[in-house]
C-alpha cells in the first residue's frame, strides 16, 4: 500500500520534478482547520491509485522556503492540492471536499495527467 510521503524545499527536485508517475502534492499547515478535516479524505487517496501515483504533502508552516515555493506554485490557500505532471501542474482542488467529491475530482485530474505523461515531450 502506498503511503503519503511529507516532502519540504529540498525534496522538490526529486520528489516533484524527478518523478515519471502523476504526484498530488498536498498544501498544507497544522494551524488550518479544513486542513485537519481533509485529512483523512486525503490519507484514503492512495490506496486507491497503489504505485501508480505519488502522494505528497508539505507543510506550510514549517520554514520560509515552504511557503515562498508554495507561492511560487500558485497557492494562495489552504488546503491546495495540486496534481504535477513531469514537474508540471496539470490540475488543482483548493479547500474542502466531501469525501466523493474529492475522490472524483482527484480521479478526473489524475486521468488527465496520464495523457500528459503518455504526450511527446517538447524537444529545446
Amino acid at each position: 500500500m502506498s503511503s503519503i510521503i511529507d516532502i519540504q524545499v529540498d525534496d522538490w527536485d526529486e520528489k516533484i520534478l524527478g518523478e515519471t508517475r502523476p504526484v498530488v502534492v498536498e498544501y498544507w499547515h497544522h494551524k488550518c482547520p479544513v486542513c485537519i478535516e481533509m485529512k483523512p479524505i486525503y490519507e484514503a487517496q492512495p490506496e486507491k491509485y497503489g504505485e501508480t501515483v505519488s502522494f505528497t504533502r508539505m507543510n506550510l508552516l514549517v520554514s520560509k522556503e515552504n511557503r515562498v515555493l508554495a507561492i511560487r506554485n500558485g497557492v494562495r490557500s489552504t488546503p491546495t492540492f495540486i496534481v504535477y505532471c513531469e514537474g508540471r501542474p496539470v490540475g488543482q482542488i483548493i479547500g474542502q471536499r466531501k469525501p466523493d467529491e474529492f475522490s472524483s475530482e482527484l480521479k478526473l485530474i489524475i486521468d488527465n495527467a496520464d495523457k500528459c505523461l503518455m504526450s511527446t515531450p517538447v524537444e529545446e
